[in-house]
């Protein structure tokens, strides 16, 4: 097996993070990543409800030490990096102090979308000691990817807005022809189009095209479970049974679509019935 192949063997399909903020100082108060102790438990219940990867933009020391807890207390998950290099020594300072190499840094859009080579393998070999993978992180995947697939033979993983509405995406056929003929590595940002998109629908579109994998937004817990949950189906085993996490005890039927319901425990206390098919949901009396 080529060294690449081996790659995409070991880089996690299901992945929780946020793509959206390329500066601390942009994101909103209410956002998770804003505060390292509400962002914590939710990636380590992502991790328990099956997320193998998570991605976030290394904005401070704050989230070096969050990041060093995650890879402390679970070793197997695979940690993915944008860098923004507005302050390209303080972001060497802050690779320096991982505990690990982080398996993929993407070189952020405002670096990539310049499509400078280079610029790029300025940066390339800048941190090529920090980490094991290089990626590029683009928001006008068109027109990068069909630059460096022609450019720059070093580059290979590509992180793109891809889903089925064409959200944020010049030409959805166009970029839907680009990543199907091609052999690199695409993992998808915004998969569900800032809630456009129900998690089932969304992944089902994502597998029928050449997507390695999918980052999903860090978000209210009960929302994050149901998109982990239909990404691992459609990317991974397409068999709800091993995937079903709390979902179980089908004893409820809904009145939507006449199938069994799912009793779901939410790690807030209490329950409520949820059907798998329709997306219902049912309180529990």
């Amino acid at each position: 097996m080529s060294e690449f192949n081996q790659l995409k063997e070991i880089l996690p399909k299901v992945i929780v993070g946020s793509v959206k903020y390329p500066n601390y100082d942009s994101i909103p108060d209410s956002h998770p990543t804003k505060s390292i102790e509400s962002l914590l438990p939710i990636v380590k219940r992502s991790i328990d409800a099956g997320s193998e990867g998570c991605l976030f933009y290394l904005y401070n020391n704050d989230m070096v030490q969050f990041l060093n807890t995650i890879y402390s207390e679970n070793k197997e998950i695979k940690i993915m990096l944008i860098i923004n290099f507005m302050e390209m020594d303080v972001k060497i300072s802050l690779l320096s102090r991982l505990d690990f190499k982080p398996e993929i840094v993407f070189l952020d859009f405002s670096i990539s979308d310049q499509r400078d080579n280079d610029l790029v393998n300025k940066y390339y070999n800048a941190i090529s000691k920090y980490c094991n993978n290089i990626g590029l992180f683009s928001k006008e995947p068109i027109g990068t990817v069909s630059f460096f697939i022609t450019s720059n033979p070093k580059i290979n993983i590509f992180l793109i807005p891809f889903n089925m509405l064409g959200f944020a995406i010049q030409n959805r056929s166009l970029i839907e022809m680009i990543v199907n003929s091609s052999e690199n590595i695409y993992i998808s940002t915004d998969p569900l189009a800032e809630r456009r998109i129900k998690p089932r629908q969304a992944f089902d579109y994502i597998t029928t095209h050449k997507i390695h994998g999918a980052v999903i937004d860090v978000e209210e817990m009960e929302s994050l479970l149901e998109a982990i949950k239909y990404a691992k189906y459609f990317f991974e085993t397409h068999d709800f049974l091993p995937i079903s996490l709390e979902f179980e005890d089908h004893s409820e039927i809904c009145e939507n679509c006449g199938l069994g319901m799912s009793r779901y425990y939410p790690p807030t206390g209490g329950s409520w019935w949820y059907c798998p098919h329709c997306q219902d949901k049912k309180e529990n009396p």
